[in-house]
Formats: structure tokens, C-alpha cells, sequence
């Protein structure tokens, strides 16, 4: 007999760094623009350093590294990496060092998130790189030198994605279903971002198997869906195999959209940056120009398409990132001024 999804995530030990269930929130004003029942899901508000998705994946990455008496957190991402704040705070609440490997890019400016590693005292290393996501190599060089030195580091990947680690959003899954069931709602999607994959691919395993069917749509920040899909396999596969779960069982509706990343990673796109403005405009709410952004801007294009009646109920996972707004005030800056804002 299969063992509740709860009793298998107990299995896994994990470090708890936020406070949680995170909010989910009635947006009265902006559903009433989009003409749609809309609720955001505030992983914005975790409560470790300015908040996000990844200290719930890093409470299982963090667990496994104190197990592994580890000395130092080793990851590494871009320059205004969210990843790389929230693993270097995740260090510094349990004790160890931090050591973060960025991308020399263009958002290479002391503002936003590179800002809050070198307040919480990472050792910030530049990677000569454009892609990001082709960084783990120098990374991985890192923790040898590290070890040269007499350290024991523990690495974590670029967005901090690994089979562990997306069991973080398995619990977030459960969560949200938890709130839907409180509030009477039966949603009519769930949207997320998908940049590696394991927001969606523990999600859309906590509510299938809670049999909550809905379609799962995931926004794309990077990849072409077909990259997107062969990751939602790889986390479909490896998050089943953790919870003794048949990974050949149905997923149900899910879809991957991937014409919202604009010309890379990190474009802040003007339907992205629009999609900010509606948000902030509407409810006070701030999203980032790299995930969040993009998800409501993929959100607000099928409620143009009339995809969504006014009695649908719609649900968009915040995953934060709002510090890399201010390493976008040039484009911000000449999109307002584009709306007729008069600046100073």
C-alpha cells in the first residue's frame, strides 16, 4: 500500500529556515482588471532574507550538508542571483560560510541582490561567463580549491534544483491545497514559473495527488518548452522515485509556455515590465523582471485571449525575487517615462 505523501516527505530530514503556510491572497483589483477570480500564492514573503522560493528548497539541501559536516555552501548563478542571496543566508542562520560563483553580466552592478551577498559576508567570486547556466563547471573548481584550503564544502547547483530539494515544493503543494480546501476555492489553473523546473514539478505533484486536477501551467524564464519538458520529466521521475510514488501515473493537464522569455534570461520584456506595473498599480504588490514578472505577464496574455470568465477562480505562485528590481531601474526607468510618468 502506498504510504500518504505526507508520512514519505517525513523521511527526509530538512533545516526549517522560513516561517510557513505563506499567504494566499484574494487580488480583488487586479482579477477585477483581468476579469478573473485571482489569488497569489506569496512565496515573496518566506521571511529569509527579502523572501523567495528557495529557502524551501534549501531546508532539505541545508539538512543534507550539516549531515555531511560540511564547512561551507558552495552555488552559483547569475550576478543579481536570488539563488545565491537566499543560499548565502541559509548559511549564515545555520552557522556555516557561503561562497557564490557569479556570472560577470550585464546586472553586474552593486544594487539588488549582489548588494545582500556581500552584506551577509559571501565570498563573491566572478565567473568570466555570459550564460549563467553554463557556470557549474567553475563552480565545481571552487570546491576543489576549497578543499585544498582544509574546507568541507557542500555544493548546490545554479536555482538550487536537485531531487532533494524540490520535495520543498511537494510541501508547498500540499500547503496550497490546504488553503484552497479552507477557502472553498477550486481553481481553475495554477500558474508558476519554470526556469529548471522543481517550483512546477513539486507542485503538480502535491495536487495530483491530492487530485486536485486542474491544468499546471507553467510560464518558461529560459528555456524552449521542449528543454522545459525534458526537465519536468527529470523531476517527475526523481521526485516519484523519492516518495515511492509510479511515475508512469498521470500528471493531467499541464502546460509549458515558453514565448514570454523575451531574448534571454533576465530580458525584462515590455509585457513583462507591464505586467509589474499592473501588479504594483492595482495591488501594491511588487514582482521581479526575471520570474514573477514573467508569470503574470504569461497570466495577463491569456486573460486577454478571454481564456478566463470573471467566475474562474486563478491561482499565481509568487515566487519573489524583488530585489533585482533595482538593478532594473534603466529599463523601468524608460518604460514609465514611455507611459508619460514624469520622473525626477
Amino acid at each position: 500500500m502506498t504510504s500518504s505523501i505526507e508520512h514519505a516527505l517525513s523521511r527526509y530530514p530538512r533545516e526549517t529556515l522560513t516561517r510557513t503556510p505563506t499567504p494566499l491572497d484574494h487580488l480583488v483589483h487586479a482579477g477585477a482588471r483581468l476579469g478573473m477570480d485571482l489569488h497569489l500564492k506569496r512565496d515573496d514573503l518566506t521571511d529569509l532574507a527579502l523572501g523567495g522560493d528557495k529557502p524551501r528548497k534549501l531546508e532539505y539541501e541545508v539538512a543534507q550538508a550539516k549531515a555531511a559536516g560540511a564547512t561551507v555552501l558552495v552555488t552559483c548563478g547569475s550576478a543579481q542571483s536570488n539563488h545565491a542571496r537566499l543560499t548565502t543566508a541559509a548559511a549564515r542562520r545555520v552557522g556555516l560560510r557561503a561562497t557564490v560563483v557569479l556570472s560577470r553580466d550585464e546586472r553586474r552592478t552593486f544594487q539588488g541582490n549582489l548588494l545582500t551577498v556581500y552584506v551577509m559576508g559571501a565570498d563573491v567570486r566572478f565567473a568570466e561567463i555570459d550564460d549563467h547556466w553554463e557556470i557549474e563547471g567553475h563552480a565545481l573548481r571552487v570546491c576543489d580549491e576549497l578543499r585544498a584550503e582544509g574546507e568541507t564544502p557542500y555544493y548546490i547547483p545554479v536555482s538550487g534544483s536537485t531531487p532533494l530539494s524540490c520535495l520543498g515544493y511537494v510541501r508547498a503543494g500540499l500547503e496550497l491545497a490546504e488553503q484552497l480546501k479552507a477557502a472553498g476555492l477550486r481553481p481553475a489553473a495554477v500558474y508558476t514559473p519554470f526556469g529548471t523546473g522543481g517550483i512546477f514539478a513539486g507542485t503538480l505533484t502535491a495536487l495530483r495527488d491530492l487530485a486536485i486536477d486542474c491544468p499546471v501551467i507553467g510560464i518558461s524564464v529560459n528555456g524552449d518548452a521542449a528543454q522545459c519538458q525534458a526537465n519536468l520529466d527529470t523531476w517527475w521521475n526523481a521526485i516519484s522515485e523519492l516518495l515511492d510514488r509510479d511515475s508512469a501515473r498521470t500528471r493531467g493537464a499541464t502546460e509549458i509556455h515558453d514565448q514570454f522569455v523575451g531574448r534571454a534570461y533576465g530580458d525584462a520584456t515590455e509585457a513583462c515590465l507591464d505586467a509589474i506595473l499592473l501588479m504594483g498599480e492595482t495591488e501594491g504588490v511588487l514582482l521581479d523582471p526575471v520570474y514573477s514578472g514573467k508569470v503574470f505577464a504569461g497570466l495577463c496574455a491569456h486573460a486577454g485571449e478571454g481564456r478566463w470568465g470573471a467566475d474562474q477562480t486563478v491561482v499565481m505562485l509568487h515566487s519573489g525575487g524583488t530585489p533585482a528590481l533595482f538593478a532594473y531601474e534603466r529599463e523601468l526607468r524608460a518604460h514609465l517615462t514611455k507611459r508619460g510618468v514624469v520622473l525626477p
